[in-house]
């Protein structure tokens, strides 16, 4: 008998393949930690990102101050080279129709003095001194929101006027050489006591500028925007407001005579002062979530520990007066 050579295989049980249930879970909470991470990551990156750029801006705001306000210090007293009474109180040389005005720490809103105040080319106000800043009638509460923080003024000849301009009629000019001058309103250009008979005079616009902190009209979250200020001569004379910076939140001042410093309700004498040093807290426009701001800042000799959520930075330099 032949034995037949075909072997029955035998059937091997089929295996399911795949994940279970508790697999499953495992995963979505792993993917869900990950992803979670992933956000905290993307968060805390776009959290450092926004504090980086704000403080690059208040970087910005307070230096750009910083530099503003010590470019005008610099010029402070320059009519020309004019030798005048701010060198000499008996030394008169500023002639013409409109003359310069009597020497005060004030600002009337509604008369050309504060502009043509040449005899004092520098003068401040202490945020405490009540009395400074009520004589200074040209900044109030009630115009920009006058803030804090002291008030600085200086005046110097500014921008010289072409041959053939035709200035403003009631702003204040100045015709000058090295050691006369003659000071007018720009109706009486070519009136004959205001001419000089030198080949080398020349015709500048008055500069006045008085600095402060005061607020926009604008807000973030609805807090008030803050800014610097100044006032400056306006075409009939008076001081009108111009926003410089945004951003602004305080500006201290003291003044350097005879090598020793003084606020400014203490200066013995304005014609003296040979320094000006600037203090300047630059704050954030918005307020920043998640961030509270602790830091005791000295400002004006006092501390300062706001305790809110804008970032803050202080600026100081000390500038030499060129006159």
């Amino acid at each position: 008998m032949r034995r037949s050579s075909h072997t029955h295989a035998h059937a091997r049980p089929l295996t399911e393949s795949g994940i279970t249930l508790v697999e499953l879970l495992i995963s979505v909470v792993v993917f869900g930690a990950l992803m979670a991470g992933v956000a905290q990551l993307v968060a805390t990156n776009s959290q450092n990102a926004n504090a980086t750029g704000t403080l690059a801006r208040i970087e910005d705001t307070g230096r750009t101050a910083i530099e503003l306000l010590s470019a005008d210090i610099r010029r402070a007293g320059y009519l020309g080279g004019n030798i005048m009474n701010t060198t000499n109180a008996d030394f008169d040389m500023i002639l013409g129709t409109l003359g310069d005005s009597a020497v005060e720490i004030a600002c009337n809103p509604d008369t050309n003095n504060w502009a043509r105040m040449v005899g004092q080319p520098i003068v401040g106000v202490d945020e405490e001194d009540t009395v400074g800043l009520e004589n200074y009638a040209c900044i109030t509460a009630d115009d920009n929101n006058y803030q804090r923080g002291d008030i600085l003024t200086l005046r110097y000849a500014g921008v010289g006027l072409d041959d053939d301009a035709v200035p403003p009629n009631k702003r204040p000019y100045l015709r000058t050489t090295p050691i006369v001058g003659r000071l007018f309103l720009g109706e009486n250009v070519v009136a004959a006591e205001n001419q000089i008979a030198d080949p080398i005079e020349r015709v500048y616009a008055l500069a006045a500028h008085s600095y402060y902190v005061g607020l926009t009209d604008r807000s973030c979250d609805g807090n008030p925007i803050p800014a610097l200020y100044r006032k400056k001569i306006g075409d009939d004379g008076s001081p009108v407001s111009e926003e410089l910076l945004a951003g602004v939140e305080n500006i201290q001042f003291r003044y350097l005579v005879e090598n020793q410093y003084f606020d400014a309700i203490d200066v013995p004498n304005w014609l003296a002062v040979q320094a000006v040093e600037t203090t300047v807290l630059a704050k954030a426009e918005c307020p920043e979530a998640g961030f509270r701001n602790t830091r005791e800042f000295t400002i004006g000799g006092a501390p300062y520990t706001p305790a809110d959520n804008f970032r803050r930075q202080l600026f100081t330099a000390t500038t030499q007066l060129r006159n």
